[in-house]
């Protein structure tokens, strides 16, 4: 297998218009806005950090689109990776080796030129920090072959990398400035590096993205300033400042006054009445799913395959869909409609409240008490309240013959629980870093997100043995491979598959160009 793409694809992708809403005349009414040289978005914060290599939450991975850069990039709302600081990519017919080269243009924000080194530089500090994101770098190396030429290896076929090289924890970074600050990509750096807060100091220069940072406060706001090094088009905004507003009452007033032109958390619900000549909104398909993570850790109510029957029998899906509102659908599995391997509408999970709770009775466990976890101030995913979905849950399984306990904290608290394997029960959502099925791959026994709910390879060998085949698949064999694996996560997971919402975009139409990703993000680097 062969494939070259020039760069020249950047200029020849089109800005696709999403799905809009219905229109009214009601809410954020009056002439069009003029624009200013400053742009305000209101989201509801997960920020954590901005080196690239620990990226892992929504913001950050927004805030990053500015300033730094990886390979290749997703133009607007189209799952086709486009070249970016590459200008090429080849590979072996059994997609394991991959031989990048570089455009010669590329410069980061201190005016070094983007080279192979840096490259190498920042992809094996990602795998040797060995923080969330690392697994990205799991059985691939990556060495230099000239000052514009990479060659990637995988230990296994990887057709999808392409995808992998978009993610922002993929970035690149310059590694003069890095170690200059105490980087590593050494074996012992996630002991050796020191250079994290580095990325948190204002016009660091380290990424050669439109923007450099001014300040990043990840409880108030985050502001980027326009680079003047930029090798690329001039940037559209002199500032771009990313507001903490965890309120989607708040954001709804703040855009139709005119405080922020970007609101990205009002839910549909309330979206739909918006549109007016000041304002425009959007919609798209979630790249996620929403979910119950039940723990298999020895002595956790959970970890009983009576109970994990019970819960997933006895939600009602269609209700935990209305309840939510505008866009949602009921999900078929762990795989979101937009990728291969996805499930058809109709597939998915078998709700039957009554037989849930005939067989606890049955086997003399009605009354059987767990705990819920969720995050209580979490609405980040299209701007669905945790708490009214919580206690719809809970609802449902006390129903049943369950008693439910709801332990409501703040993100930070309920993510760190859950991400240290201490919840019983938890409701989270997994918002992919690429548009590929493979992404979908951590929740596997023994995967990522398998770990957090104690769900080992051994517990599951013939789910494991799906997901490893599913990864390795090329060609035509990739969906049917998916596909297999996902029916098969259905029918053994610790995992209760619930929703896939809709994302939601209110923008002032002062803002010419404006899309979500197929991550249901923003790229900064892309908004006119």
């Amino acid at each position: 297998m062969r494939r070259a793409v020039g760069a020249c694809a950047l200029l020849l992708t089109g800005a696709l218009a999403v799905t809009g809403c219905s229109s009214s005349a009601q809410g954020g009414g009056g002439a069009a806005p003029e624009k200013t040289g400053t742009l305000v978005i209101d989201q509801a914060f997960t920020a954590q950090s901005i080196d690239p290599a620990t990226i892992f939450q929504v913001t950050d991975a927004i805030t990053a689109s500015g300033l730094y850069q990886t390979l290749f990039t997703y133009i607007d709302n189209v799952a086709d990776p486009q070249p970016l600081l590459a200008e090429s990519i080849t590979a072996n017919d059994a997609a394991t080796e991959f031989t990048i080269t570089l455009r010669d243009d590329a410069t980061f924000a201190n005016g070094n030129p983007v080279t192979a080194a840096d490259v190498v530089f920042s992809l094996n500090r990602l795998k040797h920090l060995a923080a969330s994101p690392a697994y990205r770098m799991e059985g691939i190396t990556v060495a230099e072959v000239d000052e514009r030429t990479v060659q990637l290896t995988t230990e296994n076929p990887a057709p999808y990398i392409e995808h992998t090289l978009t993610a922002p924890p993929l970035a690149i970074v310059d590694d003069e400035a890095v170690r200059a600050a105490g980087g590593t990509d050494a074996e012992d750096a996630a002991d050796a590096d020191t250079a994290g807060q580095f990325f948190t100091q204002p016009a660091n220069g380290a990424g050669s993205g439109p923007y450099a940072l001014e300040s990043y406060d990840t409880n108030a706001q985050i502001v980027l300033v326009k680079n003047e090094n930029y090798w690329g088009e001039a940037p559209a905004y002199d500032r771009i400042v990313i507001r903490n507003v965890n309120n989607a009452q708040q954001q709804k007033a703040n855009i139709e006054g005119g405080d922020s032109q970007i609101a990205l958390d009002i839910p549909g619900r309330i979206a739909e009445g918006m549109e007016s000549e000041a304002l425009q909104v959007q919609s798209s398909s979630s790249p996620e799913v929403l979910y119950l993570a039940l723990s298999q850790k020895e002595g956790a109510a959970t970890a009983d395959p009576d109970i994990v029957e019970a819960i997933k029998t006895g939600i009602d899906y269609e209700a935990l869909r209305t309840l939510v509102g505008a866009g949602a659908k009921e999900a078929t599995g762990i795989i979101p409609s937009m990728m291969i391997g996805a499930l058809p509408e109709g597939e998915g999970p078998e709700s039957d409240p009554e037989a849930a709770k005939q067989l606890l009775a049955d086997a003399g466990k009605t009354g059987t008490e767990v705990t819920l976890d969720y995050a209580n101030d979490y609405t980040r995913l299209a701007g669905i309240d945790y708490n009214t979905l919580a206690q719809g849950l809970q609802t449902q399984l006390e129903a049943i013959g369950l008693k439910v306990t709801l332990n409501p904290t703040p993100t930070s608290t309920s993510l760190q629980r859950y991400v240290d394997g201490e919840t019983e029960m938890a409701l989270w959502s997994w918002p992919p870093d690429t548009a590929d099925a493979s992404d979908e791959l951590v929740f596997a026994p023994g995967g990522l997100i398998g770990e957090r709910v104690h769900w080992p390879a051994e517990a599951a060998p013939a789910t494991a043995e799906l997901a490893e085949a599913a990864r390795v698949a090329t060609g035509d064999d990739r969906e049917a491979a998916f596909t297999a694996w996902n029916e098969s996560m259905n029918e053994e997971a610790p995992f209760a598959f619930l929703l896939e919402p809709s994302f939601f975009l209110v923008a002032s139409t002062s803002v010419e160009h404006v899309s979500h990703d197929p991550l249901a993000a923003i790229n900064l680097s892309q908004i006119d």
